[in-house]
């Protein structure tokens, strides 16, 4: 994995008779032969000669081939562990599929299951919790989430006072970290529903333990060596936090798998959270497109927890638990737990779902989703008070509207519906250049009115946006500052809509002005969380720049500090400093789609 490439290894005591390959390490050797057990665990070559090598010289060449051997050990752990996920994913996920055109294929083998009701028994409003798991006798390994209350808080109880800790660097820095944006008020519960999955969701704990582990670990490294052993030891937590992420998640799969009376919903959203979980696990520390898997994974279970768009608002009340929030508290109750996990991964997805299109140069499959679910003209007050069932805002989420997130769809949808023209040999430039004209338009009068908004000091912003009652001390984000966010993503979007119509041209005016406008305004950008949830705008504008404004972007991944490596910012500066090293050799065919696949996988750049 990347991440494990940034940080520093353990050393301790080597064995006197063990293998080279342990002493040139310096590890404990098992000492059988012809390999021993330790090298074989790691699946690295083990150096068993009588003969002391050539290059145990204590000098140059036993650094050189210790540097390699480490480099083999790491090398083989990320393949191991990508190996056994792809194994448990691929087994939970077999009778849970995607078809071509992007619907959801009901399980078909389970017994009981119904290929004619798209209805699962969760929706009753007079199921309980209790019902959906009193069905047939659970299997041997039942998931966390299905086990009685009394070993639940056992297991809560037996917690060791390093996991609880890490537990808060997540919830306290990390989640923040990942989603600035996100702050619901208090009377609609807050982010109080992220503890209680922690504590009922062991697959979505034991991931949350390992990336705040890597999170402690790349600030407490931040180039020092003299953390070494402690930096070990939080990449050590972190691998055997993952793998008992990995086995829980197995455990949710064979449960909802082993549901006789069709699909739960209670129970979909579980795995659906520990599966985006994962994703966002895999996009922070990984450099390879496992993100792909877990995102059709995700997509296929939404498809069958929601599998008519029309169904969003009664599906949501339908998730209402009376243990909390309490009826008698009205209409102002919040949200209940499985309420706002909803709420907050079908935002998670459809934004997802947008990006990964651009990447992946289709258009995005839940785009029949949007209007439903993602309205883009709603006109719903946004007040402190628990909004009513019914549409996101996706920027109480991820700091952008609706709208935006649609139009950014669009353009993906136009660039696959161009390369399928090109495909054809019937590509219209004039029918291009129409369709493009309706988009760019829109954006364009949407940019005039922002950067009104951002311009005005006495702009009546702090009234009609999402008002906070206590300030966050952890994001630093203000709600002042979405209007530059918003316009940040906007001329990165027009950028991307101009190179579709035109090709990839950055001298072209119509390329190089937005691009300018949006280099100017992420110079100025804070630091931190914010800059981090513009790594797409970033990577897009960066590509596209002049070569004198290389330093400008990056300083700007520089100012990331240690965290640049935690995240996507350092995967847009490397595909950044790839297009940059083919000045004049990429003519007008290149695509934004291809410039996010420059690293020998796709990246998705949330």
């Amino acid at each position: 994995m990347s991440l494990f490439k940034q940080l520093m290894a353990n050393s301790k005591v080597r064995s006197s008779g063990g293998c080279w390959t342990c002493r040139v390490r310096r590890k404990k050797c098992a000492e059988n032969r012809p390999e021993c057990d330790t090298c074989k665990a790691l699946e690295i070559t083990c150096y068993f000669d009588e003969e002391k090598p050539a290059w145990m010289d204590g000098g140059p060449r036993q650094r050189q081939m210790a540097e390699g051997i480490k480099a083999e050990v790491k090398k083989q752990a990320s393949q191991r562990r990508d190996r056994r996920y792809l194994e448990i994913l691929e087994h939970g996920t077999r009778m849970v599929t995607i078809s071509d055109d992007g619907d959801a294929l009901m399980p078909s083998a389970r017994p009981g299951a119904s290929d004619t009701d798209p209805s699962p028994r969760s929706h009753d409003t007079a199921s309980t919790p209790a019902d959906s798991h009193s069905t047939s006798a659970s299997p041997p390994d039942i998931a966390w989430h299905s086990q009685q209350p009394a070993t639940r808080h056992q297991d809560a109880d037996s917690l060791s006072e390093g996991d609880l800790h890490f537990l808060m660097i997540y919830l306290d820095y990390v989640f923040p970290y990942l989603f600035p944006h996100y702050r619901p008020p208090v009377l609609a519960g807050g982010r109080g529903w992220i503890l209680d999955v922690l504590h009922s969701n062991k697959s979505v704990y034991h991931t949350s333990i390992s990336l705040a582990s890597s999170f402690f670990a790349i600030v407490l490294a931040d180039g020092d060596r003299e953390h070494e052993e402690c930096i070990a030891g939080m990449i050590h937590k972190l691998e055997t936090q993952l793998q008992l992420g990995l086995k829980e998640l197995q455990k949710e799969m064979r449960a909802l798998n082993a549901n006789s009376s069709g699909f739960d919903v209670q129970r979909g959203l579980v795995v659906m959270q520990s599966i985006v979980q994962m994703l966002f696990f895999e996009v922070t520390t990984s450099c390879n497109d496992n993100w792909r898997m877990h995102l059709d994974a995700a997509v296929a279970l939404f498809l069958q927890i929601l599998p008519d768009p029309e169904l969003w608002t009664q599906t949501l009340n339908n998730l209402y638990s009376p243990a909390w929030p309490p009826p008698d508290f009205g209409m102002r109750r919040p949200w209940s737990t499985n309420q706002a996990a909803l709420r907050f991964f079908t935002a998670t997805l459809i934004y997802l779902d947008v990006l990964s299109s651009v990447t992946l140069g289709t258009s995005p499959r839940l785009c029949h989703y949007q209007t439903a679910v993602i309205p883009g003209c709603s006109t719903v007050p946004r007040e402190t008070e628990p909004v009513p069932a019914g549409p996101l805002f996706l920027d109480e989420f991820f700091g952008l509207p609706n709208w935006i997130v649609q139009v950014l769809g669009d353009v993906a949808s136009l660039e696959s519906w161009k390369k399928l023209q090109v495909q054809a040999g019937s590509l219209s430039a004039d029918e291009l250049a129409s369709r493009g004209q309706v988009l760019g338009d829109a954006i364009k009068g949407c940019l005039e009115a922002l950067e009104l908004q951002a311009g005005d000091n006495n702009s009546s912003l702090a009234t009609t946006s999402f008002p906070l009652l206590v300030a966050d001390p952890i994001t630093g984000s203000d709600v002042r500052q979405q209007p530059d966010f918003q316009i940040i993503w906007l001329l990165a979007t027009l950028s991307y809509l101009n190179v579709v119509i035109q090709g990839w041209q950055p001298s072209n005016p119509q390329i190089r002005c937005p691009v300018r406008k949006a280099t100017e305004r992420l110079s100025r950008v804070p630091r931190g969380s914010c800059l981090r949830a513009l790594a797409w705008p970033l990577c897009i504008s960066g590509c596209l720049s002049p070569a004198e404004d290389e330093d400008t972007y990056r300083a700007l991944a520089r100012s990331q500090g240690p965290l640049q490596i935690f995240g996507t910012v350092k995967e847009a500066m490397e595909i950044m400093e790839k297009v940059w090293s083919r000045r004049g050799r990429i003519d007008e065919t290149w695509t934004v789609s291809k410039c996010l696949n420059m690293l020998g996988h796709g990246v998705l750049l949330i």
